[in-house]
């Protein structure tokens, strides 16, 4: 009887251990919460015991993504501010926002369609970014549905909003599935033709926000082109074979093999408008890059990609159904992996397409997918 009551404290014990280790760091939802343009504004939380990701309806922004460690331990994994205010006055920072109506570049800020064209916000020198002045990231979206598990919102970007045709609806759903992915499913429909590339634009470091950078990191992308670009990194309509290069990461790859340390600077050396230094042969500055993902058919989700750290053990797949995904590293301390269309598409009858036009809707479904090993 002594044995029985013993082993049962044992899984007693084990069991409160598994449940304190289990007890998500959830943020506090109240700097989160306001009113703004008449609407409510609040930090929705999701989970399904084991993941958790919390979410603004303002500029549908990711503000935190926890998951265990190998140990059990739950950071949080993606960039954010800690009050609404930040993402009131970002300016394209480090944080991760829905991204449309039109994510990545549009050079020269102007398109043709249907043989008129339309002159768009210029935000990004003489080019368009992530939309111009008023896309998804500022915008009050209106909250349809919220469960412990899905938040659904919806927002609706006017005809002529920074110059782009159509009346733009767009339903976003964040849900959290049972095999610990956060999902983000956009869909689109318009009044008008008009162009739409979604994405989302969150920053992972999956040790942990604030617990170093993500050099040790090892990426694996499923890609065998990539997008030549310019120095403003709008595309030149040249695909280049990933073979032999920096840019093969179709096995994985430790990101500090190939991204330059960053000199430090002699403190007592007079301060000018920046350092200068050359790129080391066989290293690149960062990466910003579009990579043409391997799809077995067009608009099947399929894993493009795969994030790993030695040090915490979690590892990230990605998965979507969109033709590109931009690798951006300038954090440093951490990644964005943006699933979404070519930039500069409009521009481009090469690239897949990115007209959606009146009857039709643009789906993107992509899933950050987390385990460790």
């Amino acid at each position: 009887m002594k044995r029985l009551l013993a082993f049962v404290s044992l899984i007693a014990v084990a069991v409160t251990m598994f449940a304190a280790k289990n007890n998500i760091p959830l943020l506090n939802p109240a700097p989160y919460d306001t009113i703004m343009d008449g609407k409510k504004v609040a930090l929705y939380t999701i989970s399904n015991g084991t993941v958790a990701a919390q979410v603004t309806n303002y500029g549908g922004f990711i503000v935190s993504f926890f998951s265990p460690d190998k140990d059990g331990n739950y950071e949080n994994l993606v960039t954010s501010y800690p009050a609404i205010g930040g993402y009131v006055n970002y300016n394209l920072g480090q944080v991760g926002p829905a991204v449309g109506r039109y994510a990545n570049r549009i050079s020269n800020a102007k398109f043709t369609l249907n043989g008129k064209e339309y002159n768009i916000t210029k935000n990004s020198g003489p080019h368009t970014l992530h939309g111009g002045v008023k896309g998804f990231d500022r915008v009050v979206w209106t909250v349809l549905k919220a469960t412990k598990n899905k938040v659904v919102m919806q927002c609706i970007l006017p005809d002529g909003e920074d110059g782009f045709p159509g009346r733009l609806t767009t339903t976003l759903t964040y849900s959290i599935t049972k095999d610990n992915g956060l999902s983000l499913c956009f869909e689109s429909t318009t009044d008008k033709a008009t162009v739409v590339n979604t994405t989302c634009h969150s920053y992972f470091n999956l040790d942990g926000i604030g617990h170093g950078d993500i050099m040790d990191h090892e990426l694996t992308v499923f890609a065998d082109q990539t997008t030549e670009a310019d120095r403003s990194n709008i595309p030149t309509g040249k695909f280049l074979s990933v073979d032999g290069t920096l840019y093969d990461f179709r096995s994985p790859v430790r990101l500090g093999e190939r991204i330059m340390e960053l000199p430090k600077r002699d403190p007592n050396a007079p301060r000018g408008p920046g350092m200068r230094f050359e790129i080391p042969e066989g290293k690149v500055f960062q990466y910003d890059n579009n990579f043409c993902l391997n799809h077995k058919a067009e608009g099947i989700v399929e894993k493009v990609a795969v994030l790993y750290s030695p040090k915490s053990g979690r590892q990230m797949e990605v998965w979507c159904n969109q033709p590109g995904m931009q690798v951006y590293t300038g954090a440093r301390t951490a990644i964005a992996l943006e699933t979404q269309k070519y930039p500069d598409s409009p521009n481009r009858p090469e690239f897949p397409s990115t007209v959606l036009n009146p009857g039709e809707k643009a789906v993107h479904t992509c899933i950050y997918k987390l385990s460790v090993k």
